[in-house]
């Protein structure tokens, strides 16, 4: 999870990692803090964000130990060996994994970083309450690699870059999604965005939803 999470929304710098959060997910940062025993988490200026900072050599050496070869990012791979943390720390960096798993709890890391459980409305009035609910599952990042692992390990949804050079992963394999997530959790804010996510999917698939006006 720590894993996916630094993937997502992690920063390797001279003997430190940044870390940042949605302020809705500032639990899980206090969470992740008191586990690793060190740093410290401070709020970004006209932001809704924060941001947990580690530039303790201990806990570098804990984040580092429980990462190791499993990062699939390869600009944070960099980020390591350009701010020698081979030689700062005596540890072998390993090289990012090339494959996405549906067996650990990397994606869930990265989707609390970058991912999101969105439900819209669009108007629609050939039904009996006027609107349809859509339901689609997320992820951005500029780095396209974890998301094309992601996409060649699902083979389903779709891969695009907006003018921005951002990338999304969406899908609508819900059957997929909902296997993994109910077994390797999303916390905090987010874990309630799934949920409702999941509620309302199975309300759609029962047309329950058509009962309401």
């Amino acid at each position: 999870f720590l894993a996916g999470l630094i993937d997502g929304n992690g920063w390797f710098g001279k003997k430190q990692l940044h870390i940042t959060y949605s302020e809705k997910d500032s639990s899980l940062a206090y969470y992740i803090k008191r586990r690793i025993g060190y740093g410290n988490i401070y709020n970004i200026k006209n932001k809704k964000a924060i941001i947990y900072k580690c530039k303790n050599i201990k806990g570098i050496s804990i984040i580092l130990s429980l990462i190791n070869g499993k990062l699939i990012s390869i600009c944070k791979y960099q980020q390591l060996i350009n701010n020698n943390y081979t030689e700062d720390f005596n540890i072998k960096i390993l090289p990012p994994l090339h494959l996405v798993s549906l067996d650990n709890h990397w994606l869930a890391g990265f989707t609390q970083a970058k991912g999101c459980f969105h439900i819209s409305t669009v108007k629609n009035k050939t039904n009996t309450i006027n609107y349809n609910v859509k339901l689609e599952f997320f992820l951005r990042q500029k780095d396209k690699i974890p998301l094309n692992l992601l996409y060649n390990k699902i083979k389903l949804g779709n891969l695009s870059k907006n003018n921005l050079g951002v990338w999304y992963y969406k899908s609508t394999d819900y059957k997929t999604l909902f296997d993994y997530f109910d077994k390797y959790n999303v916390f905090a804010e987010k874990y309630k965005d799934y949920i409702k996510f999941r509620k309302i999917y199975i309300l759609i698939s029962k047309e329950k939803h058509l009962e309401y006006k």
